[in-house]
């Protein structure tokens, strides 16, 4: 038993070292409303330079945009560095294509707009304002699954929200 063991210990320290032969570049994952996101992630667990994975990331963006003859916006730019051995690192950006013009490119960040929408909502009723701080937080848990907004941001939105509410 105790062979088996450090075969597999062995096993899983050699697959870090030579990582894995797939990619380590996810392509365009559409997110909506012209929204995308793409994730680059380190061959192998040894790898820690999320610096240079933040710049594939943000090239490959580029270039998708380019592609489509559009400008490209971005909403995100995150990197995770796992503790080895229980992942590879990893950068992820999240960025909007955008026809030249568009109002868009200049606005402010969308992390903004459900705290903005529900200050100025009006107050009418226990019910209906329960409802709209409701829906307010699953808006806002929505951007955060979708890499639009960070942790941070969500819990700091999340707070704007719940002290207007008291």
């Amino acid at each position: 038993m105790k062979t088996l063991g450090k075969l597999l210990i062995a096993a899983l320290f050699c697959t870090a070292l030579v990582g894995r032969s797939s990619s380590s570049h996810d392509g365009p994952v559409p997110l909506g409303n012209d929204t995308f996101s793409i994730t680059h992630e380190a061959k192998t667990a040894f790898s820690r330079d999320t610096d240079k994975l933040k710049e594939l990331a943000t090239a490959d963006a580029q270039k998708f945009c380019d592609a489509q003859g559009k400008q490209m916006r971005v909403i995100s730019l995150t990197a995770k560095v796992p503790t080895f051995s229980l992942g590879y690192p990893s950068a992820t950006i999240v960025f909007m294509c955008l026809p030249a013009g568009d109002t868009r490119l200049t606005d402010p960040l969308p992390s903004a707009a459900p705290a903005v929408a529900v200050a100025s909502a009006p107050q009418r009723s226990l019910t209906s304002s329960t409802d709209d701080l409701y829906n307010a937080l699953l808006k806002l848990d929505d951007l955060r699954k979708k890499g639009i907004l960070t942790d941070e941001e969500f819990q700091a939105e999340k707070k704007k929200l719940l002290s207007k509410e008291n």
